[in-house]
Formats: structure tokens, sequence, C-alpha cells
């Protein structure tokens, strides 16, 4: 049996990392929080503006604006002039950040982090017990996934998609299975029940 030597080093580039994952899955979900109550598309249509004007302009209670700011400023999402007391959020970082943004929007995909964290005790019990969770456990679930395959799986009907099967973007719309806006205004729903009919 060999003795382990305790290397200081290591330790210490450990306890930076976990450090950095607790401070990283905080902006993750206060990415989720700004996505979910519209404060990055807010923030996209404005100048650097104040807390009251971001509140304002998303129609939101300026306290927790102003916290969520605060957060965001830390993690280093929004930029802050303390001698005008404004916000900003740069161009860059809205192009990964804002609905608009879609299919590149990553904010969307942080929601999942709250929803997987809501069901921790769960998941706890089930490695005692075992079994399963049902998808009554995950609130929120389908909702969450709806608007991420709404950027990836939708977006990607009609490029990669539908073409994969010869001619049925044809059959699909001689069908009527489109409405008139066209196969990319579709819902998924709308474009299975399609793919049933041809």
């Amino acid at each position: 049996m060999t003795t382990q030597q305790f290397d200081q080093e290591r330790a210490e580039a450990f306890a930076g990392r976990m450090v950095g994952v607790l401070n990283e899955g905080a902006v993750a979900l206060m990415t989720s929080i700004g996505h979910k109550t519209g404060l990055f598309d807010a923030m996209a249509g404005l100048p650097p503006s104040t807390s009251e004007q971001i509140a304002a302009a998303a129609g939101l209670n300026e306290r927790y604006v102003r916290e969520w700011l605060a957060g965001m400023v830390v993690g280093r999402i929004v930029e802050h002039d303390p001698e005008r007391g404004t916000y900003h959020l740069p161009l860059e970082y809205a192009a990964f950040l804002i609905r608009a943004a879609s299919p590149n929007n990553i904010a969307v995909t942080t929601q999942f982090l709250p929803l997987m964290g809501s069901v921790e005790d769960g998941i706890v019990e089930r490695f005692e017990e075992g079994g399963g969770l049902p998808y009554s456990s995950f609130p929120h679930f389908h909702e969450v996934m709806a608007e991420d395959s709404g950027q990836t799986v939708v977006a990607a009907l009609t490029d990669h998609i539908l073409p994969l099967v010869p001619g049925l973007i044809r059959k699909l719309l001689q069908n009527g299975a489109f409405a008139s806006g066209g196969i990319r205004d579709c819902s998924p729903m709308f474009a299975w029940v399609g793919v049933l009919l041809v």
C-alpha cells in the first residue's frame, strides 16, 4: 500500500475550480431569469440606461431588476458605468442572449439548470430507493423544451430535416399541411401531422 502525498498546489487549483463552478452556476441561473423576464430583450433595445429605465422598459419591479443587474455585472455579462449609474448589454453578448438571436440564443438553454435543480430532492431519493421520476416532477419541462426545440429543430425543418425525404416538402404543401405563412412559420405539431397525411 502506497501513501499518497497531499499536493497543496493541486488542492488549491481544485478549490479554485469549484468556486468557479459555483460562480458560473449562479450566472447561469441569473441568465435564465434574464431570459424569462425579458430583461435581455429589453436591454438590447436600449442605450446605456439606469435600473429604473430598464425596469420600466421591461415592465418589472426596479428593486429586483437592480439586484439582477448587479449579478450580471459581476458575471461580466452586463457593463456598468458607475459614474452615470447606467447599465448596458453589449451587442456581441445580445447576439447570444435575446429571442431575436434564435437559433443562437443560449439563454433559452440555461432554463434547464433551474429546472434540474428543482428535482434534486427527488433524484437523491432515487439514489436511495431506485426507480425514476415522472415528467410531472419536472415543472415547466415541456415549455422549456418547446422553446428550445423551436429555435433548433423547428428552425432546421425546412433546410435540414424535411429534405431528407425526397419530395416531402412538395407533398406537404400539396396536402395543405402548412398554413399560408409557409413551412418556416409552422409549429412542429403541424409538421408531423403533415407527415402522417402523406
